[in-house]
């Protein structure tokens, strides 16, 4: 016995190894020694079928199954290698046989379907679930499978119909069916029958049916009609908000302010004391907000690298303003009031560049709560707001502070000492500033990443013009500050000594930023020319044809231009960043042009 089963190990072997032939020589010296031995026969059948010798496969099997005719598994993997050699007629004739000469029950239909599906053989499969449903006491362990096989089919209508079957008959099924269907619902031609189906099966009394329909409109952006139904679903489940709370957060992630802002507002109306009730007034706070930043975004020149605050005055700025304010009126100290006054202070700081406002907001997260997980984002923005009035000791004591915080998120300590080590960096203390970098650049999931890995690259390769470094240092802290043109003045002087080439390379690229930033577009294209010009000394040729388009594109409006410096990228740099940014701009603007 030990030397087969060393024997049957060595197969296995040889199995694993790819090396079929010398398996299936051994297992067949196994099987004539112990010819009841399943273990041998099915690894001899897997080495028939993987050498291609489907004959010898269908005898080893009839010979098992004379010995075994109630093993409805040798029926089934009879069929299968008769599927496999080509023969479908004969495959199918054996597993009806099985079906015929075997009790008739439910588990034997769902067997013999499994073959077929592993075969491929989907109608067949399906026919064989119909029949084995029609038998069943539980006719939902075949819905499932039927629901499946429709879908990979692409026979949607029929699966949502399994489905919907499925929740008529056993409501408590909603959480597998809704992801059953979430898991093909954004195929071409999914939705759309699907919805119907549901719509037209709708049980008002059946809670379940009415979630996943508007589930369903969901993904048909139809939140109107959702949101009638979620407000049904809440009303009947008495949950004081809770589906309509979770609807309305499903809105605002898809943008919908709208439908967000009027679900938070029905959480308010109907469930006062709920408490749900101060998150949906955040919440409700907040859409108002995301929609005033939707208009704000409309104006900002996000396409510059730097560029001055820009103020917006609006109608809807009192109503967000109002919104925070009752939140903390309402829950003072609460956590949902420290968001508020974050929020505020954002708005005060970015939409209205009111900086004495802005701090007014942060300082009170600052003072009365050390504990609020908003603690870290006020003393980032506090420091950020110390910078743009030229207070760099005070940002700096802003930053350690949130890298001394135990409670502050890895990515906010990762940003507060990429910050110090700029600050470091401009004070030429070079040492400290890549012992703070260490951290950041070895998160390389962290946005702050890369920025940090070219801080250190800059200061490895120019350690022996620390001047130079240290002017530098201090222009990108002029430029953070928004004081473009004292950056500019500093980033000239670099620019001009050829001997730092690839901080050179960096303060050209600067100036032309800056002159972007002042709006001196002429100025721009021209430095902008000088370093393309430049395209196998300088690391950002690639990056200033990329500008050139940009400046082209927003800032003369010469669409034609723009066209022709995109095309230029696309031609000389095609490993660069912007590939795909320049592919899609040229498609948009030569719809325009």
């Amino acid at each position: 016995m030990g030397d087969m089963n060393n024997r049957f190990m060595l197969a296995q072997s040889f199995e694993q190894a790819g090396e079929f032939q010398k398996a299936m020589e051994i297992l067949e010296e196994l099987i004539k020694r112990q010819p009841d031995n399943y273990q041998f026969f099915d690894a001899l059948n897997r080495m028939y079928i993987n050498l291609k010798k489907y004959d010898k496969s269908a005898v080893l099997i009839e010979q098992r199954l004379n010995k075994n005719p109630h093993d409805l598994n040798l029926w089934g993997m009879l069929g299968s290698t008769y599927h496999v050699m080509g023969n479908e007629p004969k495959a199918f004739e054996i597993w009806d046989e099985a079906l015929i000469k075997l009790p008739r029950n439910q588990i034997n239909y769902k067997v013999i379907a499994n073959f077929a599906l592993q075969r491929r053989a989907f109608e067949k499969a399906i026919e064989y679930l119909l029949a084995g449903k029609k038998l069943s006491g539980d006719p939902k362990m075949f819905s499932y499978d039927l629901g499946n096989i429709y879908s990979l089919t692409m026979r949607y209508k029929d699966a949502a119909e399994e489905y919907s079957g499925i929740i008529s008959s056993d409501p408590n099924q909603l959480r597998m069916v809704e992801s059953r269907i979430m898991a093909y619902i954004n195929k071409p031609g999914a939705l759309e029958p699907t919805l119907k189906v549901f719509q037209s099966r709708v049980d008002k009394n059946n809670i379940s049916s009415v979630y996943m329909l508007a589930r369903l409109y969901i993904d048909a952006k139809d939140y109107e009609k959702a949101f009638e139904l979620y407000l049904d679903i809440d009303a009947k489940q008495q949950n004081q908000g809770t589906e309509l709370f979770n609807f309305a957060q499903i809105a605002f992630s898809e943008k919908q302010f709208k439908a967000a802002s009027q679900a938070f507002n029905k959480i308010i109306e109907l469930y006062p004391k709920s408490p749900l009730a101060s998150n949906a007034k955040l919440g409700y706070a907040k859409t108002l907000e995301a929609s005033l930043d939707e208009e704000y975004k409309t104006r900002v020149p996000s396409w510059k690298t730097f560029y001055p605050p820009v103020k917006i005055s609006s109608g809807k700025v009192d109503l967000v303003i109002d919104a925070y304010n009752n939140i903390i009126g309402l829950y003072p100290h609460s956590e949902q009031a420290y968001e508020a006054y974050w929020r505020l202070g954002r708005m005060k700081h970015f939409m209205q560049n009111d900086l004495p406002g802005a701090e007014k907001y942060f300082n009170i997260i600052i003072s009365e709560s050390p504990l609020s997980i908003f603690y870290p984002d006020a003393l980032l923005d506090l420091a950020g707001v110390e910078l743009i009035k030229g207070n760099v000791d005070a940002a700096e004591k802003y930053y350690f502070k949130v890298v001394e915080t135990k409670r502050s998120p890895v990515e906010k300590r990762n940003k507060a000492n990429y910050a110090l080590a700029k600050i470091f960096f401009a004070r030429g203390n070079f040492i400290k500033a890549k012992e703070l970098l260490v951290g950041v650049i070895s998160n390389l999931k962290d946005n702050q990443a890369n920025d940090a890995i070219e801080l250190s690259l800059l200061m490895n390769t120019q350690m022996n013009d620390s001047s130079k470094l240290v002017l530098f240092g201090e222009a990108e802290l002029l430029a953070e500050g928004n004081r473009f043109e004292g950056a500019l003045d500093k980033y000239k002087i670099i620019a001009e000594d050829d001997k730092s080439l690839m901080l050179a390379a960096l303060a050209k690229l600067r100036i032309a930023e800056m002159e972007i930033a002042l709006d001196e577009y002429r100025g721009a294209l021209l430095s902008l020319a000088d370093i393309a010009k430049e395209e196998n000394e300088n690391i950002y040729a690639d990056k200033a044809l990329y500008l050139s388009a940009k400046v082209y594109e927003f800032g003369t409006k010469d669409l034609v231009k723009a066209i022709e410096m995109y095309e230029k990228l696309l031609a000389k740099f095609p490993s660069s960043l912007y590939l795909d940014e320049a592919r899609e701009s040229i498609i948009k603007l030569r719809k325009t042009t």
